[in-house]
């Protein structure tokens, strides 16, 4: 992953992080990796109820969803 991609991918997450869809609950975003190319990894408590609220792709990066469960520390 080179820095330009890596730049579009801190892009993505910062524009991410100031639009989540109501009623989605995110617990965390970070970087990760689609293939060989960077995307942006977004960890969810549940499935929201409407999927299709969630943006597949942010500026041409693409985002991956997980549904992680309540996260709690050790």
């Amino acid at each position: 992953m080179d820095e330009k991609q890596l730049e579009a991918v801190r892009r993505a997450k910062a524009r991410f992080s100031r639009s989540v869809p109501k009623g989605v609950d995110v617990v965390g975003v970070g970087i990760g990796v689609s293939g060989s190319d960077p995307a942006l990894k977004v960890n969810l408590r549940a499935a929201p109820k409407n999927k299709s609220s969630l943006p597949k792709t942010i500026d041409g990066v693409k985002v991956i969803y997980d549904y992680v469960g309540k996260i709690t520390p050790r």
